[in-house]
C-alpha cells in the first residue's frame, strides 16, 4: 500500500500518501535512496506529462 500510494502521490504531484509511512503526518525521508529516485522520476514525469516524455523515447521524433 505504501508503494502504490507513493507512486500515485508523485506522479500527480498531488501531496501526501494514503498509507502510515507516507501519510500526512510522515515524509518520504524513511525511503531508500533507490526509491526516493524512482520517486524523483515519477515526479518529474508527471510534471512534464506522461505523453511528452514517451515522445523523448521515440527514434522518429529526433530524425525530423
Amino acid at each position: 500500500m505504501s508503494s502504490v500510494s507513493a507512486s500515485a502521490t508523485t506522479l500527480g504531484n498531488v501531496g501526501p500518501g494514503i498509507s502510515s509511512q507516507i501519510g500526512p503526518m510522515s515524509n518520504f525521508a524513511s525511503l531508500h535512496a533507490i526509491g526516493k529516485v524512482v520517486l524523483i522520476l515519477n515526479m518529474w514525469i508527471g510534471r512534464l506529462e506522461v505523453t511528452t516524455v514517451l515522445v523523448l523515447f521515440v527514434p522518429s521524433f529526433w530524425k525530423k
